[in-house]
């Protein structure tokens, strides 16, 4: 087995594949999301947000499933540079009913999707609003980026005259008795988006989202724009929709593009409701907490065939002990909320440690989950990377383990098939641990390997297909795609050859 190692994560591929020319096509296509929703996407692979949400059946960004979690029922929601949905549509169903939100889209094509969208999902709550949001009101210009995700305000090349506003015309315009939240995307404009906002921020105090990455660079000074204003910083985590306070001196994940913002009452219920843990409490391992790991491995789907080579009864590295106890603790939900992510930031920083010391197969394994569940994406990538060298050099995990993939968790490993269970695992991990899409990097052979082991989720096919697509190359749809499932919930695309060449960019073949 030899596999693709060589990848490192950027963002700067994401405009470079959405350059792909955009070929005729119909208005649009229909696609269903894990959270219920369904969108209209442009008919084209050249579209990242089509290419992700066929890929994910969900949208990328990990603050989402905070969001979605957050809102309920009655709440007022605001969605700058709302796109063709990916938030505003869901959130309208979350607030439903006696809840509004009010998506401000500038883009005429991503605004009648959008509107598409909105008649698709009945969600007659959501106000979409032809406008960009800036310092003030004006009249302005979207500049057109290869993919509508892209658009930015800017005074001349392809585009559209569009018109320009501010949160505190809104504001006074609509006369919101509250806003509970605000999420803000408008690649770059945010700072002049909070400076339009003075009145607003003084008057309302929602859960704010915010773009941080531009590209290549993170905008560390939209941080302190918002403590300026009586906000503290928060970061959601990979493993679970929860936030925690963001050290404005913590280097980013080279992954992350969003954090959240709270003033003081908000940050408060956002606890109460078990979605915040500020501060995190001291956290050491119990003294039966080894047993109580041990046992919770035993327990899983996959435990028994391992038995033998984990080695369980033998003495542990007394620091591979304490980060794997830490790891076990994380995922006792009988314990509060605050005791779990202080556990999990004790066994990220322990299992760091030690891999960085003493690496082997067991230990990076274990390590690659905590960093994923911790919001560290590029060390997870990192440790499986190590993972999947080791594993072409023959060996195994020597030790007690965590599968590299969450997914895992739960299969049970056929007879004989130890080997290929867990290098599945560790290369399903790495490719979705590699990029936000299969999109932003190049093909290659590691999901067309990971198909013929028999692990592959019906993601990786997704990927597999999307990739070859993409390429223009032929490709079968395979079995599992054309088979409605919970996690596959899009076959009548699958099943459509015209469809398929359409998004392809081939026409109706």
């Amino acid at each position: 087995m030899r596999l693709a190692l060589g990848r490192r994560p950027a963002r700067l591929p994401l405009r470079r594949a959405a350059r792909l020319a955009l070929a005729p096509r119909r208005d649009s296509v229909a696609i269903r999301l894990s959270d219920g929703c369904t969108l209209a996407a442009p008919p084209s692979l050249a579209s990242i947000s089509t290419y992700v949400l066929l890929e994910q059946e969900s949208w990328f960004e990990i603050e989402r499933a905070v969001v979605l979690r957050y809102l309920a029922p009655g709440m007022t929601a605001i969605d700058v540079g709302a796109n063709i949905g990916v938030y505003s549509v869901p959130m309208a169903r979350r607030v439903s009913p006696g809840g509004i939100v009010v998506a401000y889209e500038p883009g005429s094509e991503a605004g009648a999707l959008q509107h598409i969208s909105r008649a698709l999902n009945g969600a007659d709550n959501l106000e979409i609003v032809a406008a960009a949001l800036s310092d003030g009101e004006r009249r302005g210009r979207l500049a057109a980026g290869a993919s509508s995700e892209l658009n930015t305000l800017g005074a001349s090349g392809a585009g559209e005259d569009i018109r320009v506003t501010s949160l505190d015309h809104e504001a006074a315009a609509r006369a919101w008795p509250a806003v509970d939240f605000l999420k803000i995307d408008a690649e770059g404009e945010e700072a002049r988006i909070v400076a339009g906002g003075r009145g607003f921020f003084a008057k309302y105090s929602p859960l704010v989202l915010f773009e941080v990455r531009q590209d290549a660079d993170f905008n560390h000074a939209l941080q302190a724009l918002f403590t300026g204003i009586g906000y503290r910083c928060y970061r959601a985590l990979l493993g679970e929709p929860v936030l925690i306070a963001n050290d404005a001196q913590r280097p980013f994940d080279l992954y992350e593009l969003n954090l959240f913002a709270a003033k003081p009452d908000r940050a408060r219920r956002l606890a109460e409701a078990g979605l915040l843990v500020d501060p995190l409490p001291p956290w050491t391992p119990a003294a039966d907490g080894y047993a109580a790991a041990l046992s919770h491995l035993r327990a899983a789907p996959f435990a028994a065939p391992f038995a033998g080579m984990m080695n369980i009864d033998a003495q542990p590295d007394p620091d591979y002990r304490d980060g794997f106890t830490a790891f076990s603790a994380w995922h006792d939900r009988a314990q509060p909320l605050a005791a779990r992510c202080a556990a999990l930031a004790f066994a990220f920083a322990r299992l760091r440690a030690l891999c960085e010391r003493a690496p082997t197969m067991a230990r990076l394994s274990t390590f690659a989950r905590a960093a994923w569940d911790w919001g560290y994406r590029n060390e997870c990538f990192e440790a499986l990377r190590k993972v999947i060298r080791l594993g072409e050099q023959g060996q195994g995990p020597a030790e007690p383990f965590w599968p590299p993939c969450p997914r895992y968790d739960g299969i049970a490993v056929p007879r004989g098939q130890g080997r290929n269970w867990f290098m599945s695992a560790a290369v399903e991990q790495f490719e979705r641990a590699a990029s936000h899409s299969s999109l932003f990097h190049e093909a290659s052979s590691n999901l067309a390997w990971l198909a013929g082991q028999g692990f592959a989720s019906a993601e990786m096919e997704r990927r597999r297909v999307l990739q070859s697509l993409r390429a223009g190359t032929p490709v079968d749809i395979p079995p599992v795609l054309r088979t409605p499932a919970p996690d596959n919930l899009n076959t009548e695309i699958w099943t459509d050859p015209g469809t398929i060449a359409v998004l392809a960019g081939r026409g109706d073949d």
